[in-house]
Formats: C-alpha cells, structure tokens, sequence
C-alpha cells in the first residue's frame, strides 16, 4: 500500500466513524433505578423513528447535582443533552452561556401553545433554554376514613386549623414531616406566602428582591407559627427523612402530609388502605390572592459545548411531542406538561393534573426557585424554625443570607 492508498484509507476510516458517531448521542438523567426501563424504552422508540441511538448517563439525585457544575462549567465528559430543572438552577447556567438557546425551535415547533404555563420556567432573558417533560404537583394527603371523622376535608385555611384542632385532641399528631434534609420545611414557606402574597411575590422574594423585613414576609412566619406553636407538627422531625413519617400515616398517627406526588412511589398500592389515602391542595388564605400551585418541573437541555447540535434538537423535539410524554409519565406518577398529551390513570396524577389547570401560575419549589447559594442557607433556617418558632432569629439568619448572597434589596422596607 503506497502513501496516497494509505492516506485514502484513514481519511475513509475515520469518516466511517464520525459518521457512525453522529448517529449517537449521550443523555444524561436523574433517576431512581426502578425509573430506567421507561426511559430505555423512550430511547428505543427515538432511535426506532431517527437512527439515532441515545446512551444513557444516569445519576441518582445527589450524585447527579455533583456532576452538574463538572459536565457545564468544567467541560468534563459532557453528555449531549441533559436532564435538569427549570427556574433558577436552569437560568444558573443560561446566564454564564453554558446551555444552547432553543428560542428558534421553540417557535418553529409552536411551543407556546403546547406548552401554556411552563416557558417562564425555560425563559432567561428573553430566549428559551429548554423543554419540560414532566412535572409533578404538590398538596396535602391524608386518610379519608380519619378526615370524616374530623368533619371531612377542610376548604380554607380557618378551617383547616380547625381540624388540626380537633385531631390535637383526640391524641393525634395533627402533620408529619421529616426534615433531616431541610427542603420539606420549605413547602410550608412555599405554600404559605404563595396563599398570602401571591406568585410574583413569592418570586422576587426568592431572587433576593424583597427583604425578610418585608410586612408581608413577617405575616407569613405569623401565621405558620401559629401551627408551630400549637403543636401540630410531629415531635422530632428533624430525625426523619421525607418518607420517614409515613409508617405513622399508615397507622393513621398523624393526619396530613404536605408533601409532592413523588411520594407515589412509596404507597402501598395492593394494600387497601391505598384505597384511603386521599389529597386536597393547600387551602386558601387570602381570597383576594388567585391560586398557585408548585409544581416542579424537570427538562432537558443541550450544553453549549456539544458538536451534534442537529441531533439534540432531533431528541428534544421528540421528547416535546404530545405522544412521548404521555407513554413516559403514565408509569412513572408523573404529569405530562404538553397540553395535548394524555394524562395516566393514576387518580393521584387524574386530581393533580385538574389542580394544575385550574391555577393562576405555577412556581417551581424554593430550591428551584432560588439560588442554589441561597437554599443552602436558607433550608436550615426554615427546617430550624420547625422546631423553635422564633420568628426573630428565622428573620435575621434568613435577612443575612439575602444580604450575603444577593446584596441589598432596593429599598428596605420597615420593620
């Protein structure tokens, strides 16, 4: 084999393979192992209808957000496309130009339609980042034997102290919560000022606009202190997990859990006490407020650093059809976010998808919707505050943490 023969053979062996990787692309998620089949299937289906076949990166939660900061900011091994949240841990990254801005395929595709409350979640600074793919909603759970025999579900805020009340009485532990990892106390924060104060609100609060010293925050921690100071959370719950109370639900020991249809994974659905769990959305506070809802939402995004931009886009375009998240969140207890996708059987997805509907907007949670510099600060205060109700001293920790990670609001507001 001469030269020129030799060099032909290179050049036609290394074109094979670029051509051959083109057809690939790596996807990382965020799953639980018992949540890989559903999206293997996906990934099939995608590859079935393009050529294109995806491998999967998969993380469990806490190793996932690790590997975050080192696939974007470090450029280490980055996947091609990426599961990640909307809201601030999206905009995180948008904002240092780490992530493709999707903006034209957005509106080629009609997003706007399809898509309804969920692009202020995708949206930084006027360009789209990313395409949800699910979400799930949050609210109270409860045995609905043991709510009838306290006057059944309650429809405001009065009333559902009401109830809190009579449970006291009767010698059971009216909310359970476990907060060893401090984001389920900031629920009741989330719900709360959302009920009190309203979306855009809550909003600017979180982005470090607002002061802790704010009226309006204060009546907030008011009016959660009166559950505290009544002691209708249960003893201790800073030495449980999230899921670590629901023995006690089983055996009907506490009466309502705030907590996100993620639990769906942990009920025992051949037991028939399933067949007693019921939900209800966070009452309402203000009637002067409109209805929000949390509903985080996950999405997936292509880094600014891929060279198969053509065949991420072909992954997110397929992952937005109405068909794809319809066949992913149907086993999975999730909620579809495309408009025109169906929603599963389940009756905890049936209620929380009319509950989504009906809202006036949806935040994201007050991890996702803040910095993540912020929430490390701020969870262990709210989870602290469980436990103290020391409305001063949540205050302060809470004002030096904006402070310190947002600098001064543009005007304070009086105390």
């Amino acid at each position: 084999m001469n030269f020129r023969d030799a060099l032909l053979f290179v050049c036609l062996f290394f074109g094979a393979a670029s051509l051959l990787s083109a057809q690939e692309i790596r996807v990382s998620l965020q799953l639980q192992p018992n949540q890989r089949d559903k999206f293997e299937e996906i990934f099939q289906q995608f590859q079935f209808e393009t050529g294109i076949k995806v491998l999967s990166v998969v993380e469990t939660d806490l190793g996932y957000k690790r590997k975050v900061p080192v696939w974007l900011i470090e450029g280490k091994n980055t996947p091609d496309v990426m599961f990640w949240s909307a809201s601030q841990r999206l905009y995180l990254y948008a904002e240092k130009g780490l992530i493709l801005p999707i903006t034209e395929l957005w509106n080629t595709e009609n997003y706007d339609e399809q898509f309804l409350h969920f692009k202020p979640g995708v949206t930084f600074n006027g360009q789209v980042y990313a395409i949800p793919f699910a979400y799930y909603h949050w609210g109270l759970f409860f045995r609905k034997s043991m709510i009838e025999e306290f006057g059944g579900a309650p429809e405001d805020w009065e009333s559902f102290i009401a109830i809190l009340s009579r449970m006291k009485e009767a010698g059971i532990t009216p909310i359970g919560i476990g907060t060893r990892q401090n984001w389920p106390a900031a629920a009741w924060f989330d719900y709360i000022n959302l009920r009190m104060n309203g979306l855009d609100f809550h909003l600017e609060l979180l982005s470090g606009n607002v002061s802790f010293h704010d009226g309006r925050v204060q009546k907030v921690l008011i009016e959660w202190k009166r559950l505290i100071d009544n002691d209708f959370f249960n003893e201790g719950h800073e030495n449980y997990d999230w899921d670590g109370v629901l023995p006690f639900f089983y055996r009907k020991k506490i009466g309502f859990m705030l907590l996100g249809n993620f639990v769906a994974s942990r009920w025992p659905i051949k037991d028939p006490l399933f067949q007693d769990i019921g939900f209800m959305p966070f009452p309402s506070i203000n009637k002067n407020i409109p209805i929000y809802e949390d509903a985080p939402t996950d999405v997936f995004m292509i880094p600014k650093s891929t060279t198969k931009v053509d065949e991420a886009k072909a992954f997110l375009r397929f992952i937005a059809r109405a068909d794809v998240p319809t066949m992913l969140n149907k086993d999975l207890g999730y909620l579809p976010p495309n408009k025109e996708s169906t929603v599963g059987k389940d009756r905890f997805v049936r209620e929380g998808a009319e509950l989504i509907n009906g809202a006036a907007g949806l935040a994201q949670y007050f991890d996702r919707d803040t910095s993540p510099a912020f929430d490390h600060l701020a969870t262990p205060l709210l989870a602290d505050y469980l436990s103290t109700g020391n409305i001063e001293a949540v205050t302060e920790g809470l004002e030096a943490a904006r402070i310190m990670i947002f600098g001064f609001a543009p005007a304070e507001a009086s105390r």
